[in-house]
């Protein structure tokens, strides 16, 4: 069973909401890339006996939030990044600043493979921390180096494979990645499932692959970025009638929209984005999917029991 919480109600609430669940994910950032409305760009949190195990995403404000959830990156089991935009991994050095502190053990960071235009994850890391080479050379522990940062155990997905991965398995948490079209970004979705609970995060994708609806079937959440409206010529974000025959196609319990995203009424694509007729693309969504919905906001807190 589902138990839904708003967003003002889990940040009411505060951290005890994931803690006192057995299975709970909680959403971190609920927004785009767009400074609107008050949300942290994509970031996702995933609590089994209150604790934070999984992160998904780290996009701007990201850090802030992971604080106010009341998360602890001692706590970590895995960091995954989906794709290399900044509006999914620009706090990641902010996470992982001061790291050594509050851990000892490596931290498991899994992200995709590289194309023409995207590093792997490994060089991402280290184009980011290198000893001498990095934009924060200061954080050279995390790749191997003598400065701080815990030590990162990476780990790099094929992002062009059609079928799941396994990149962390343990009696507590499994977690499994495959790769999505958006565009010429090498992106990954994820599946975290702990005993019978289950939870998929789309990532951004245009949802042109059928084999993403195997990949989240009978998810107990889903979780599916709706960022743009149905009539955008866009590609990289699937409309929301795709969200819709997505969610309803792999038989989920919980759809929650997530990556809501808007511009200012004067910019001349304020239409193009999700927040610009909210219902009118809620109800698109609904024509295909009659499942429980969800819209997120930063910290709301859906515990699973």
């Amino acid at each position: 069973m589902l138990l839904c919480l708003g967003a003002v109600e889990a940040a009411d609430a505060g951290q005890d909401i994931c803690r006192d669940a057995p299975v709970a994910v909680q959403v971190l950032g609920s927004g785009g890339p767009f400074p609107r409305d008050g949300r942290a760009s994509s970031s996702y949190l995933v609590w089994i006996d209150g604790r934070a195990r999984l992160l998904v995403d780290a996009g701007g404000g990201a850090f802030v939030r992971f604080g106010e959830a009341g998360a602890r990156i001692e706590d970590l089991s895995l960091l995954a990044i989906s794709h290399f935009h900044p509006d999914h991994v620009s706090d990641v050095p902010a996470l992982l600043w001061v790291s050594q502190l509050f851990r000892t053990a490596p931290l498991p960071f899994v992200g995709p493979s590289a194309n023409d235009a995207f590093p792997a994850v490994d060089t991402f890391l280290d184009r980011l921390f290198g000893d001498g080479s990095g934009a924060f050379p200061i954080l050279s522990g995390t790749v191997g180096g003598g400065n701080s940062g815990v030590a990162l155990d990476v780990t790099t997905v094929d992002a062009t494979r059609g079928d799941p991965a396994i990149v962390f398995d343990t009696a507590e948490l499994r977690v499994t990645a495959q790769g999505v079209p958006h565009a010429n970004v090498p992106s990954l979705a994820y599946r975290a499932e702990v005993g019978d609970a289950s939870v998929v995060f789309s990532s951004d994708q245009t949802g042109a692959d059928p084999g993403f609806v195997e990949f989240a079937r009978d998810a107990t959440v889903l979780v599916m970025h709706f960022a743009v409206a149905e009539a955008t010529d866009g590609p990289l974000h699937a409309r929301p009638s795709i969200v819709g025959q997505i969610a309803r196609d792999a038989g989920v319990d919980t759809l929650v929209l997530s990556h809501l995203s808007g511009l200012d009424p004067a910019h001349p694509r304020y239409g193009d984005f999700s927040l610009a007729d909210q219902a009118a693309n809620v109800s698109i969504v609904r024509e295909a999917f009659d499942g429980n919905l969800v819209l997120a906001g930063d910290l709301l807190c859906l515990p699973i029991e």
